[in-house]
């Protein structure tokens, strides 16, 4: 189990990449959304906004009305930011459950499989 700020930590080191990541950034244009980080084991939520072909920074709580709900253990996503699972695989599985638009979901899936494989 991963505690807060350890999920917090992983998600500052993927942020920086993705937001270097030019290939990421073309695929954020035009995606302004709220994305709520749940943890099913934990408790814990988070908050993340894409704006301006950006990811921003991780808040703690869940604010906001969230265009996309991604719920997962804290230890799957700490272990998905520093790039350690491939998050396409325990979405497959039923680990990591999504919950938005259909289009959100595809985006989002197609954005994390670009992550990981340039990582």
């Amino acid at each position: 189990m991963a505690d807060a700020a350890e999920v917090a930590e992983a998600y500052a080191h993927w942020r920086e990449m993705c937001n270097a990541n030019e290939r990421l950034r073309r695929m954020l244009r035009g995606w302004d959304r709220i994305v709520h980080l749940e943890a099913t084991d934990t408790g814990d939520g988070f908050t993340v906004s894409v704006r301006d072909q950006t990811l921003g920074p991780l808040a703690v709580g869940t604010d906001g009305a969230p265009d996309l709900v991604v719920r997962a253990t804290s230890e799957d996503f700490a272990d998905m930011f520093w790039g350690d699972l491939n998050p396409s695989e325990k979405y497959m599985s039923g680990e990591i459950v999504l919950a938005g638009s259909q289009e959100d979901v595809m985006r989002l899936d197609a954005m994390s499989m670009v992550a990981f494989l340039d990582q």
